[in-house]
């Protein structure tokens, strides 16, 4: 529940970063399924479904409660949404899906059970950055052995021309630079 709660509390640092006046707006909506997913309570989020059956409400940022599941690392909670055929593609106004906030968090578990149901490992956010990216950036060995083992696309570049391999470099991320060059990654 402590690391639930710590990265509730970085999300909503860097929403009001983005946003101040998203201040007065509660973080997750108003919802008690948004609720019940911040509380790691897949017990209530099982019974709104099965009297509501909406899994796609949105919140201000266009993010519904499968991507804030996968933040935080929410397994159970990932696969009753998906249990309930939700848009396993859907990007947020940034054009983050539910595989990128993973990947940014390191939720490996939640990330293999998002590419298993059909999530696209190479959907790329507004700034044409894809989840390999992302965690080239970040020095996230496990999630990029993850992404190349299931296909990600290494060569594909963001708007300002940088590849996954260039990131890891860009951050000095050594680790992640030696898994990508013996995975056969190449300028």
């Amino acid at each position: 529940m402590r690391k639930i709660g710590l990265k509730a509390i970085i999300l909503l640092v860097s929403l009001l970063a983005c946003y101040p006046a998203a201040a007065e707006i509660e973080l997750f909506g108003s919802d008690p399924l948004f609720d019940a997913i911040k509380t790691n309570n897949p017990q209530e989020v099982e019974s709104l479904l099965a009297r509501d059956g909406n899994a796609e409400l949105e919140d201000f940022d266009r993010r519904r409660p499968l991507i804030y599941a996968a933040l935080l690392g929410n397994v159970e909670i990932v696969e009753l949404l998906i249990k309930h055929k939700v848009s396993i593609n859907h990007r947020d106004k940034l054009g983050n899906s539910a595989l990128f906030y993973a990947t940014k968090q390191g939720e490996i578990d939640v990330m293999e059970i998002l590419i298993s149901a059909g999530a696209d490992k190479n959907s790329e956010n507004r700034q044409g950055i894809t989840p390999l990216m992302a965690a080239a950036s970040l020095g996230l060995l496990d999630c990029v052995q993850l992404l190349l083992a299931k296909g990600a696309d290494h060569k594909r570049r963001d708007y300002t021309g940088r590849s996954a391999l260039m990131w890891a470099e860009w951050n000095r991320r050594q680790a992640v630079l030696r898994a990508l060059r013996s995975a056969g990654v190449r300028e």
